[in-house]
């Protein structure tokens, strides 16, 4: 089985996490990944992946963008065509759906298109503070539908984006499960040093204003507690954050930091806590459960397939700072209830979300979109259900 991966722009094409994906996979599987990163990565091998790097785009502009995109495409019809590809796999349904699509309609191969956001009118830009003209939201919504028209199987994360597309993915084979995460790299931590910990951008989508507003109302009931927050944020936005940090204390801002330092922030942290405004599933939540810390989340996207309210943390409502302050303030006072969900947590994760498992899930879905006689909703594992009759088909 020959597969072609067409992904976002990466920088860490020769780090371990990255590279782990694909080192667990099925031995009969072939995969080429098309990627824009650091050409000196361009033709590496490793496992049964090669790398084919496209340039970045340095200085970024449209022209260039587009320029990158056609490279993209032809390249990726070049390398279906030589290799043979049974099957291309796009990581959105943006840019990278469109040139899944026409890669597919010049070589004939399977296409699976992966949803890992909420962009239905630019949904996740809107809240993520950015302005958003009608332009942009009906061009998302214009490429998103002829990228999931054309492909054989979409990829979902949570309910929300399967009503979002309802109109336009009914009848196509439909999958439902986590991105990849390397659980295995999350050990078991009993350290702490009296921190809650935030990790993810942009920091508006997160909620970060929301749990600053949470954290002002606990503060006096926890004087010696910080409050971490971590994560890309340029200038001058992140000096407005760091002086609305300033005004409550004990709040950190903090630059991103390589993938095993986060390990250890989240090792050491009391509890994970990102109040986010829209979620697909939310990487870090099965970090921190890995590791056995509990977490807190609102009530958006996947998360509460995630998190079981109470038992591995604690889901509140979106927007809500005045429940995420009380959700906070229980878990805080609480050391036994740490523990008990931390542990909650980590067999949460084992059984569901554990580097076999994404495989497994991984190769159900390549049988479905090769297998022209699969039902059109063929998995949906890890507690995610669908029932077309309760979604609103207007």
């Amino acid at each position: 089985m020959k597969i072609l991966d067409i992904l976002p722009p990466k920088g860490s094409l020769g780090a371990p996490h990255f590279r782990s994906r694909y080192e667990g996979m099925p031995e009969d599987y072939e995969f080429h990944i098309l990627v824009t990163g650091d050409l000196a990565f361009d033709g590496d091998k490793f496992a049964s992946a090669t790398l084919h790097v496209q340039p970045q785009v340095v200085p970024w502009t449209w022209k260039l963008k587009i320029w990158r995109v056609f490279g993209m495409m032809f390249r990726g019809i070049r390398l279906a065509r030589r290799e043979k590809v049974d099957v291309i796999i796009s990581y959105d349904p943006l840019t990278l759906g469109i040139i899944g699509a026409v890669v597919k309609f010049f070589t004939g191969a399977k296409l699976i298109v992966e949803v890992n956001g909420h962009i239905k009118d630019a949904k996740a830009a809107r809240l993520s503070g950015k302005r958003v003209g009608l332009i942009k939201r009906k061009l998302y919504n214009l490429i998103g539908n002829i990228s999931l028209m054309s492909s054989d199987c979409v990829k979902l994360l949570d309910n929300e984006q399967f009503e979002e597309w309802y109109s336009v993915i009914k009848n196509k084979k439909i999958v439902m499960f986590h991105d990849y995460v390397p659980t295995s790299i999350f050990l078991p931590s009993n350290e702490d040093d009296n921190y809650l910990y935030c990790l993810g951008f942009p920091f508006y989508l997160k909620g970060v204003d929301i749990l600053l507003k949470a954290f002002s109302l606990i503060q006096k009931d926890f004087p010696t507690t910080r409050l971490l927050v971590m994560g890309h944020c340029r200038e001058p936005e992140r000096s407005s954050w760091v002086a609305r940090a300033a005004e409550i204390g004990n709040v950190e801002i903090h630059n991103p930091v390589n993938y095993e330092e986060v390990a250890q922030y989240i090792g050491k942290c009391t509890a994970l806590v990102l109040p986010s405004r829209t979620e697909g599933v939310a990487r870090v939540f099965l970090e921190a459960m890995a590791t056995g810390k509990p977490c807190i989340g609102t009530n958006v996207g996947g998360t509460p397939n995630i998190i079981k309210d109470g038992v591995n943390g604690f889901v509140v409502p979106s927007e809500d700072y005045v429940a995420l302050a009380e959700s906070m303030k229980k878990l805080l006072s609480d050391p036994l209830m740490q523990k008990h969900m931390g542990e909650a947590g980590r067999k949460f994760i084992k059984t569901n979300f554990s580097d076999e498992m994404y495989v497994v899930n991984f190769a159900k879905m390549i049988d479905i979109v090769s297998d022209p006689n699969a039902p059109t909703h063929g998995l949906l594992l890890n507690g995610f259900e669908i029932d077309p009759a309760t979604v609103n088909k207007q």
